[in-house]
């Protein structure tokens, strides 16, 4: 039993002795650190454990976020509600299962019904009340689609549909108001407003889009863009119109510039086009009656007879129905009669011709050429001529005309410019002389610089080398290498004999001789 207690990893007998040891200071230290560690732990037990919550549905109106938080409670699931009650939040793992029940419950159907108010037959119910049905799921199946459009976010419309009427002067038109709410930061643009006014206008019988209004949120009204002036519409036509002709001819002059650079050289020669456009959209029909008929259809018809005597008979009612009577150059009773009736049809030939806009009708064209002072010849402007009449299409027929005429440019301002970009080009490449040279400068006392630094270094190192060997004795390498007297020094061979003892003996000091004698010679 004593050694199972000593085997246990916690002696609350020495931890109560240490504490008693610990001072105040220690023990609050302590108390409050574990307070602290227990608190952590309980928060993030408590972070860890909850729930995570995920947006259901954002940006809701309170009669929907009512409708939906009320088919939650019904349902038994935990919800929280953020961003002033437009945003509902639940749990993490049920948000896609809730979408799709709630879609498929008809709860995310908006504040009104569609066409599925048809879907139940009311018994008794009058032709007012379909009438004001029919209006209501209009309204709300145009809301639906708007919304579908990626800036708007809600939208409410409202229609005004007259009775119909037997008289035809006291029929009302139709009329619609449409409020929306955009997305933040996001502004209709004008092609987007008409192709709404035109999505409620198609939607609704005799409805025009000038009957339509459309304001958002803050009371702006968006229609007015779309009701503008005649006679701005017409300047507008206008300036297009002038824009696609500039940009035909500047496409025919880019076309001959090119030409004329690649055969003159550039700036030899200058092109200027003017084009006449036709923008009317013209409709032709000609119908062409021909001389003669087409035959519809012919009929032959042939009576022939054969016989003697006269077509007389006797007397009686036989003889008294008329007969055929027979020519006066008829021979032996015979008679032929042939009756031919052809009908014609009127030969007509209708051709319908539709004019796009933007028919070409007539095309100047002209061309100036560097004369040079008059090294151009009449035959080198005569092939220019012809080279550029075939490049633009030149069509005499139409009434095309094209101009090329030889003239000396005025080339002062070309060549100032061109003296000024050689300065410019001289400048640019004295300065980039200066900059190499100074770089180059910089670089040589650099190495320089490290050069000395480095020669520095390897001297001081000789240096500290040098004084870390022994020195030499009085006397000098003789010492080192001879005890004995003056006339062994002199010997040669006894001074070989010596170094060899030496360097097998104390080699550091032999290396330090050899040295010696390197820095003496």
């Amino acid at each position: 039993m004593a050694e199972e207690k000593r085997s246990f990893p916690i002696n609350l007998a020495g931890l109560q002795g240490k504490w008693q040891q610990l001072s105040r200071a220690k023990k609050a230290a302590t108390i409050v650190l574990g307070a602290a560690f227990i608190c952590i732990l309980i928060f993030a037990g408590r972070v860890l454990l909850k729930p995570r919550y995920a947006p259901l549905f954002t940006g809701l109106e309170p009669a929907n976020a009512g409708k939906i938080t009320a088919k939650l409670q019904e349902m038994g699931i935990s919800y929280k509600l953020d961003d002033e009650g437009q945003t509902i939040l639940v749990q993490e793992d049920k948000v896609y299962d809730l979408r799709i029940q709630l879609a498929s419950d008809g709860t995310l159907t908006g504040g009104g019904a569609g066409f599925e108010l048809f879907d139940q037959t009311k018994l008794g119910a009058t032709d007012f009340d379909r009438h004001l049905d029919y209006q209501r799921a209009l309204q709300e199946e145009l809301c639906r689609t708007i919304v579908g459009l990626e800036a708007v976010e809600q939208a409410r419309v409202h229609l005004t549909l007259p009775e119909p009427s037997v008289f035809i002067t006291e029929t009302a038109a139709p009329s619609a108001s449409i409020v929306l709410k955009l997305n933040p930061f996001v502004q209709l643009e004008k092609e987007q407003i008409r192709g709404i006014m035109h999505l409620v206008a198609g939607s609704v019988e005799n409805l025009v889009p000038e009957a339509i209004t459309i304001i958002d949120t803050h009371g702006n009204l968006l229609s007015d863009l779309y009701h503008e002036d005649q006679a701005k519409q017409v300047a507008d036509a206008t300036l297009k119109q002038l824009e696609v002709r500039r940009a035909f001819e500047r496409e025919l002059e880019q076309r001959v510039q090119r030409l004329l650079d690649k055969v003159l050289g550039p700036g030899q020669a200058v092109a200027m086009m003017t084009a006449e456009l036709d923008f009317n959209s013209q409709e032709t029909t000609v119908i062409t009656y021909a001389e003669d008929g087409v035959p519809r259809s012919q009929t032959i018809k042939r009576e022939t007879w054969v016989g003697s005597g006269n077509l007389g008979g006797e007397a009686g009612t036989g003889s008294n129905i008329p007969g055929y009577v027979l020519p006066e150059d008829s021979e032996n009773g015979a008679y032929e009669k042939v009756e031919e009736t052809t009908n014609y049809e009127i030969n007509e030939t209708t051709q319908k011709q539709i004019m796009a806009p933007g028919r070409l009708l007539k095309l100047h064209t002209a061309v100036v050429v560097n004369d040079k002072n008059g090294t151009i010849t009449p035959q080198q402007v005569e092939q220019i001529r012809s080279t550029v009449a075939a490049a633009v299409g030149y069509q005499p027929e139409r009434g095309d005309q094209i101009e090329v005429q030889g003239m000396n440019f005025n080339t002062e301002a070309q060549e100032a410019a061109e003296r000024e970009w050689e300065q410019a080009e001289r400048r640019q490449r004295l300065a980039q002389y200066v900059k190499n040279g100074l770089l180059g400068l910089a670089g040589f006392v650099v190495l320089y610089i490290i050069a000395r630094v480095l020669r520095r270094r390897h001297e001081e190192a000789l240096d500290a080398e040098l004084a870390a060997l022994p020195t030499l004795p009085e006397g000098g390498t003789e010492a080192v290498l001879f005890e004995g007297t003056k006339e062994e020094a002199d010997d040669e061979g006894s001074l070989n004999q010596q170094v060899r003892k030496v360097a097998e003996k104390e080699p550091e000091m032999a290396a330090f001789l050899i040295r010696t004698w390197l820095a003496e010679d």
